[in-house]
């Protein structure tokens, strides 16, 4: 069985600007549309069509969401559907924003 690994958030932001890969951000709608790290794909049910339709499976995934938590499942769902390279990111969006937001 495919599972995803862990990730800390500079690796992550480093990861993101190196190669070609995607930040999937899996918030609520209205929490993504007032802060999100730009280039990030909202990933929900309503969003999951069109994510596979436009991401390829050897693309890297990284997950983020609130701290940290629910990211985990999403990373290893996506996994589990053929995704190879996939991550969930640590400390979530509250880390990202202390680390190079505020």
């Amino acid at each position: 069985m495919s599972t995803f690994k862990l990730i800390e958030i500079a690796e992550t932001k480093q990861r993101l600007q190196s190669e070609e890969s995607i930040l999937v951000d899996t918030r609520d709608a209205q929490s993504y549309a007032a802060d999100h790290v730009e280039g990030a794909f909202n990933l929900n049910n309503d969003t999951l069509k069109e994510f596979v339709d436009k991401v390829e499976f050897d693309t890297p995934v990284f997950v983020v969401c609130y701290h940290g938590n629910s990211s985990k499942g999403v990373a290893q769902y996506l996994a589990e559907q053929g995704y190879e390279d996939t991550y969930s990111v640590e400390g979530g969006m509250v880390m990202w924003r202390q680390l190079f937001i505020d």
